[in-house]
């Protein structure tokens, strides 16, 4: 008897081009579990229609599952609604197939039942997806609810979106993954660098961050001689770049060491380069001549300011000192430094902002980002403070869709 088919539709269609490394995770997974995976990778269709039609004729698939990577591009300037873009997708495979359509990834999981309801589609996961997705399917092919499924999201008799909490994997148990759905050696070619988790979760509580609620409020780590192996897995595809999609690499700093080491003792680290987000605190010598040592090339510090103050309204749990001592335990090592910087958020002055920049000038990264508005996303402690101050077509602080977008789905952003 044949196996259930299930299509997995990449529809980031932002350049240059991301694999998805969550989608590729989630179809190991689901075959694994004894499914069939068609792949329909949009971000290099000539035309995603046409793409999307051709695909499911030839797959009739049980289920198609869609990843939902972004629901904007967090940037005040342009204010790109991702999501909007998701959403017609979803509606142009529903017009083409009965099969149900399951959102996940970690745009999805920011606000699951606000982007299924936006969307249209049948059902979601959020969270992690390796064993919650195959445990949905399973459901959906004894024609079982999934209400119970932990992760899972779905409309009720009455029509209502409820969520089942936030499913989470053991990703330390996992094996290294094969990395052989997307086509990496193409996207290496027209966007670079392949992403790779060492962790997953976060356990900060910045006020405008959406890690904890979208990837959990601890940190699951995973075994370093893991990562050392899905990078010599996509080193064998000519793939010699990467990034490290943690939010923080260094948290803890015991195990991005220890990362380091494994890539040092599989005896890829003269072959690889790789880049990192790191938080300044806790970063000293020894980590940074570790991760050179082990092929790193970069560290993107995500200070968000250089006033103490403003620090420590961001919910940030570090100092301008802390900066300075990150800054010169990187430029020890050769490694490029960059900083990014968030301006703009409640207490904001003109004065924090010219210590900010005079304090970047004064630590001299090779590059500083800016980002000039803080994008409200939802559930964050800065959405609900928002809240606190009433109806956010009134706040004169907020620009973006502030009417009729009360759950912030829509690109909001707070500038003081």
């Amino acid at each position: 008897m044949p196996r259930p088919v299930i299509l997995l539709v990449n529809p980031n269609l932002m350049k240059p081009p991301i694999a998805p490394l969550g989608l590729e995770l989630v179809g190991e997974a689901v075959l694994e579990a004894g499914y069939g995976v068609v792949w329909c990778d949009l971000a290099f269709a000539r035309d995603w229609r046409v793409a999307l039609q051709d695909t499911l004729s030839d797959a009739a698939p049980m289920a198609v599952a869609v990843t939902v990577r972004n629901l904007d591009d967090a940037y005040f300037a342009s204010r790109d609604f991702i999501l909007e873009r998701t959403a017609e997708i979803v509606r142009h495979i529903k017009t083409l197939s009965n099969a149900p359509v399951i959102l996940g990834g970690v745009g999805f999981s920011i606000a699951p039942c606000e982007v299924l309801k936006y969307t249209g589609a049948d059902a979601g996961i959020a969270g992690d997806g390796e064993t919650a997705l195959p445990a949905l399917l399973d459901c959906l092919a004894a024609k079982m609810s999934v209400q119970d499924l932990p992760g899972a999201v779905f409309c009720d008799a009455d029509g209502t979106v409820r969520r089942n909490g936030l499913a989470r994997c053991d990703i330390g148990a996992r094996p290294a993954p094969e990395r052989f759905l997307a086509n990496h050696p193409r996207y290496f070619a027209e966007g670079g660098q392949a992403g790779i988790e060492t962790k997953r979760g976060c356990a900060q509580r910045c006020i405008y961050c959406v890690e904890p609620n979208a990837k959990g409020g601890s940190v699951s780590l995973r075994p370093p001689d893991a990562v050392a192996q899905e990078m010599a897995k996509l080193l064998d595809q000519d793939v010699n770049v990467f990034h490290f999609c943690d939010s923080e690499f260094n948290q803890p700093p015991d195990h991005a060491r220890a990362v380091c080491e494994a890539i040092v003792r599989r005896g890829i680290a003269e072959r690889v380069r790789w880049f990192v987000y790191a938080s300044p605190a806790p970063f000293d010598r020894e980590l940074a001549h570790a991760m050179a040592r082990a092929g790193c090339a970069g560290v993107n510090f995500g200070a968000d300011h250089g006033d103490a103050t403003m620090l420590q309204r961001l919910g940030r749990h570090y100092g301008p000192e802390s900066i300075r001592t990150a800054a010169a335990a990187v430029r020890e090592t050769g490694m490029a430094l960059m900083f990014d910087m968030l301006l703009g958020s409640p207490g904001e002055t003109r004065e924090t902002i010219a210590a900010a920049i005079e304090f970047m000038r004064e630590v001299n990264p090779d590059r500083a980002g800016l980002s000039c508005g803080v994008r409200v996303y939802p559930h964050t402690p800065l959405a609900g403070t928002v809240r606190q101050r009433g109806a956010i077509a009134d706040n004169p602080h907020l620009h973006g869709a502030v009417r009729d977008n009360d759950s912030f789905l829509r690109p909001v952003f707070y500038v003081d």
